[in-house]
């Protein structure tokens, strides 16, 4: 039992120190009843931080099965991981009733540092549900606080996200600065992940503005940053945003090369939404070269898939893209329907998508 305990406490050490997939492999084994819940919480969590979502999701269900008195603090860290699992792959509603659970558990022990962490999960909820005016006064106050504690890479996170708020809200130029804060802050840190994220966040804004070599240079940084290491979803990021790029640039057979590269990694996690993406980005370029039947195809892949997920951007996109082929192929009434429908959709909700140039 001794090396048992030994072992769990190796792996906690490797996550700590952002080695996911070397503590994966030490959990990979039977343990006894007694810390077997444990090991599998930790191990969902290392998966989950490789991005392997729906393997953790499976996972984080056995330390959940205990009833949450005989541990609080472990049950409760169990939620929290499971809800970030599930928000991941667009199941927010399934997320949200683990965070309150989750939340209640730890306030009956007092755990302080623990229901924040559950507090902040549902803040990345409500971000996830478009939520973004109501969001962004409780991120800024939260990176105010962690600065204040002289915690840089908790205020470089939660900037991050505060910035990614301010892009889907059309806050354009701020959301610019506010990236450009987040990737100072994880620098100063030494916080190779949170730059790597900021960095995504400044390709993906640099090219909504039409700055499409500043968001390959931003996009091809972060992918360095990532190289060989165990963030398999952000390697998967780093591709498809560069794709991106390049298909704005019209280096058409890089950017089919750099999607299929992360078609692949995606495909390996189990993450439908950002497949989805993918997929969307293979029918843009279908579209440019006038293959208008796979260019449906592969839009109407996407579509479905956003459409499941409750990803609204990822719905307008696909639809004025698909209308876009549908008018090319002479199917101008059905064309209209989608366009009409995606931009009442981006307007319902808020979302600017509808209006992006540069995407």
């Amino acid at each position: 039992m001794a090396n048992d305990l030994d072992l769990l406490e190796r792996a906690r050490e490797l996550l700590t120190r952002g080695r996911p997939a070397r503590a994966a492999a030490l959990l990979d084994r039977s343990w006894p009843p007694a810390i077997s819940a444990e090991a599998a919480r930790l191990r969902a969590d290392a998966l989950r931080q490789q991005g392997y979502f729906d393997r953790a999701i499976a996972l984080y269900r056995a330390p959940l099965s205990r009833p949450p008195a005989q541990d609080p603090g472990a049950w409760a860290e169990a939620a929290l991981g499971l809800s970030s699992a599930l928000r991941s792959v667009g199941r927010g509603r399934e997320a949200r009733s683990w965070v309150a659970r989750g939340l209640s558990a730890a306030r009956s022990r007092a755990m302080a540092e623990l229901a924040q962490d559950l507090e902040l999960e549902s803040l990345m909820l409500d971000r996830a549900e478009e939520r973004y005016d109501a969001v962004l006064p409780r991120l800024r106050a939260l990176a105010r606080r962690a600065l204040a504690a002289g915690d840089a890479a908790k205020a470089a996170y939660l900037l991050w996200a505060a910035a990614g708020a301010e892009r889907f809200a059309g806050r354009l130029k701020a959301s610019e600065e506010t990236f450009r804060r987040s990737l100072a802050l994880a620098r100063r840190a030494g916080d190779a992940a949170g730059e790597a994220y900021a960095l995504f966040g400044l390709g993906g804004i640099s090219r909504i503005l039409g700055r499409l070599k500043d968001s390959e240079r931003w996009y091809r940084e972060a992918g360095r940053r990532l190289r060989g290491g165990d963030d398999v979803f952000g390697r998967a990021y780093a591709e498809c945003g560069l794709a991106n790029a390049l298909r704005q640039l019209g280096r058409l057979k890089e950017a089919r090369a750099g999607y299929e590269r992360a078609h692949r990694l995606y495909s390996t996690l189990g993450d439908p939404l950002d497949l989805a993406y993918v997929d969307w980005g293979l029918g843009k370029i279908e579209l440019q070269e006038g293959r208008l039947r796979a260019a449906e195809s592969r839009l109407r892949r996407a579509l479905a898939a956003f459409a499941r997920g409750g990803e609204t951007r990822g719905v307008v996109l696909s639809r004025l893209a698909l209308a876009q082929a549908l008018h090319a192929a002479g199917r101008t009434r059905e064309a209209e329907k989608h366009f009409a429908s995606g931009v009442a959709l981006a307007r319902r909700k808020g979302s600017h998508a509808h209006l992006e140039s540069f995407t």
